[in-house]
């Protein structure tokens, strides 16, 4: 299992992209425009990109490209991201290729300190260095089903249905070119051929607003059906949080030291988070001075340093080790006097 590595999700931070190849090999970076998005939950992306040759929120280091992450607002959570080349194509309209690589990064973005604060590494797999475009085949289902959940882009649709989406202005332009062509005619047939002409540019120019119209109507409709399905993949990946039950942090909270013979019970307090997902969580001691119960309360057995792994079961990489010291019993002066418990005996810290 890889390391998880940790970055404070307020801190501006440096990650370092480096391509490989389907070999695994080192490669140059693209020649090619690219865009690089970064996300922990739905609605908050950050990207780098080079378009044109120019370079946006990362520069080139070598065969590796440095991305800078300044006021990115991203929150807490795992850190994914997806590569987007464009390469040239001549099948395509626009003779350009837009593909896609989803990937995470086995970097969570929390609370607490980070691990590092130098330049954090990080891996991308790109499959454009073998000299051809990519094919249907060389994408996961899992790939395929992350390039579904991008907003539509004219390359995404058939001729035919760009053909069937122009009709309604096609449609409206034939009759207004028909039209025209009746009313030259009949100007140069005769008076009531002009009055016939001026009438059928009337209808021209009614066919031509209603054709306005109804394009503006079907890009309204289609604004707010892109509009609905972005609401629908926010809800669906919060509920697919929400049923994975997967914690992402740990805290934990527990005494330095206890005394040997301390009638008052101490414990180890372990917090998983966020709050909804389950509070299950093992205590494994060494047992050389101390024991820590399932409930978490410690059992001081003789003097001496116990290591003690805190550890969430439903997120083992996430485990804690702590480290607590037992000591003998010593007595307590209160100025220059012992100091009693309420009995009378000697009190024991």
């Amino acid at each position: 299992m890889e390391t998880v590595r940790h970055i404070n999700y307020k801190s501006d931070f440096v990650l370092r992209e480096q391509f490989r190849n389907a070999q695994g090999e080192t490669v140059a970076l693209p020649d090619v425009d690219f865009t690089l998005r970064y996300w922990v939950k739905t609605g908050r992306v950050y990207e780098a990109s080079r378009v044109g040759g120019v370079y946006t929120n990362c520069v080139a280091d070598g065969n590796a490209l440095l991305v800078m992450f300044k006021d990115h607002n991203l929150g807490e959570g795992e850190l994914k991201h997806e590569l987007r080349l464009t390469l040239d194509n001549a099948l395509f309209a626009d003779g350009k290729q837009n593909v896609f690589y989803p990937e995470s990064l086995n970097i969570q973005l929390w609370h607490l300190k980070s691990d590092s604060d130098g330049v954090v590494e990080c891996d991308t797999l790109a499959a454009y260095t073998r000299g051809y475009a990519f094919t249907y085949e060389d994408f996961t289902p899992e790939q395929l089903a992350a390039l579904k959940g991008e907003p539509f882009r004219f390359e995404d649709f058939t001729p035919a249905q760009i053909v069937e989406l122009k009709r309604p202005a096609t449609e409206a332009a034939e009759k207004a070119n028909k039209a025209t062509t009746e009313a030259e005619t009949a100007t140069k047939e005769c008076k009531a051929a002009t009055i016939a002409s001026n009438n059928a540019t009337k209808n021209c120019l009614e066919a031509t607003a209603n054709a306005r119209r109804a394009t503006a109507d079907a890009e309204a409709a289609a604004q707010s059906a892109e509009q609905e399905r972005t609401k629908l993949a926010e809800v669906t990946a919060l509920a697919e949080v929400a049923a994975a039950n997967i914690p992402t942090a740990l805290r934990v909270s527990y005494p330095a030291k206890v005394t040997l013979g301390n009638g008052t019970t101490q414990y180890v307090v372990a917090v998983v988070k966020p709050d909804y997902v389950r509070q299950n969580v093992l205590y494994l001691s060494d047992g050389i001075a101390c024991d820590v119960e399932p409930s978490g309360a410690i059992v001081a057995k003789r003097a001496g340093v116990s290591r003690v792994h805190v550890i969430p079961t439903a997120g083992t990489e996430l485990y804690e080790t702590i480290s607590i010291q037992v000591e003998n019993p010593a007595l307590r002066m209160a100025g220059r006097v012992l100091r009693l418990d309420a009995d009378g005996n000697i009190r024991l810290t």
